[in-house]
């Protein structure tokens, strides 16, 4: 009789499980989650602000009015999570890519294309990435044309090994601007006013140069973010004067912070980012206090203008954060 009552127990059990997945449905790795709210945007746009830690951003919009607009009308935190190690090359993809560092196979800044092909070299060749061995890691505006391939992309970056993730005519528009933050600033200015780019990435490299070449948190290092402070406002000045800034979601992050005049540490001062978030349907004056990563930005833009994740990216949309 025991085993018997066991028995029925244990197919109750199970009946109410599959009653469970059905109702909360199963959302297969890399689909993310199914969203709760409508895609208000046409546009995304993510502002990278190499080596600029969250920590170093807090109590400092006093100075950074651009900035600050997103804490005043979006949805911030300067405790979001980086990778370790806490360097650029492992960060950006992870920003780009949605993927770890296990996954894309970016483990330092000396990674190149050719590391995603290892071969027989099971000792010291490195890791393909997970979306195929010879396959660069797909970045967002990758996987945005491949669900449809009528959307413009631009890209205009200060750092150039974040060229290496621009493969097979995914960027429309590339600017290469070779550690100049004014010049890509400007190149990205005039890819707006041009084409209206429905999916942008812009880097800055200014920030991180003044870390190394004195301390986070000198007077040097928060005068260079003062000065990418007013190329944000050039890039929010040109979305307005294009008529698409009510359209456009804007993201400003970075890849790491650092400590002294080196980065790379598990600490603190190195692995917390700012996630800054403000366009269409975006809580105003919201603090984002769930658990999130770098890995969250790829498919939270994607699907604020009505795109799913990318097939190979980890990261979730971000849905707490609209209205």
């Amino acid at each position: 009789m025991g085993y018997v009552s066991l028995t029925v127990v244990t197919v109750v059990l199970c009946v109410l499980q599959l009653l469970l997945v059905s109702a909360i449905g199963h959302h297969p790795v890399g689909e993310g989650p199914k969203r709760h709210f409508e895609a208000k945007a046409e546009h995304f746009l993510v502002i990278g602000c190499d080596g600029f830690g969250g920590m170093f951003l807090e109590n400092a919009t006093s100075f950074l009015p651009h900035f600050a607009k997103f804490f005043a009308n979006g949805a911030t935190t300067t405790r979001m999570r980086d990778r370790n190690p806490s360097v650029s090359a492992p960060n950006w993809a992870a920003i780009t890519t949605s993927m770890s560092i296990e996954e894309s196979g970016v483990n330092s800044n000396s990674w190149t294309p050719a590391d995603d092909n290892p071969g027989n070299d099971i000792t010291g060749g490195g890791m393909p990435p997970i979306s195929g061995a010879g396959k660069v890691p797909q970045a967002y505006w990758a996987a945005a044309k491949i669900q449809n391939p009528e959307l413009k992309t631009a890209i205009s970056i200060s750092w150039d090994w974040i060229n290496y993730l621009c493969d097979n005519n995914t960027c429309d528009d590339l600017f290469r601007g070779k550690e100049d933050d004014l010049a890509v600033a400007k190149a990205m200015a005039g890819f707006i006013h041009d084409h209206q780019p429905n999916v942008m990435f812009v880097h800055f490299d200014s920030i991180d140069d003044a870390g190394h070449s004195s301390y986070w948190g000198s007077e040097k290092y928060y005068n260079a973010t003062k000065n990418v402070d007013g190329y944000i406002g050039l890039m929010l000045d040109a979305l307005d004067a294009a008529g698409i800034a009510d359209k456009t979601l804007v993201i400003v992050t970075a890849d790491h912070g650092g400590w002294q005049s080196h980065h790379g540490d598990f600490s603190q001062s190195n692995m917390y980012i700012p996630g800054l978030f403000m366009g269409p349907g975006v809580r105003p004056k919201y603090e984002i206090s769930s658990p999130t990563s770098n890995l969250d930005f790829a498919p939270t833009g994607l699907a604020a203008i009505g795109l799913k994740p990318g097939e190979f990216m980890r990261g979730r949309v971000l849905e707490e954060i609209f209205q």
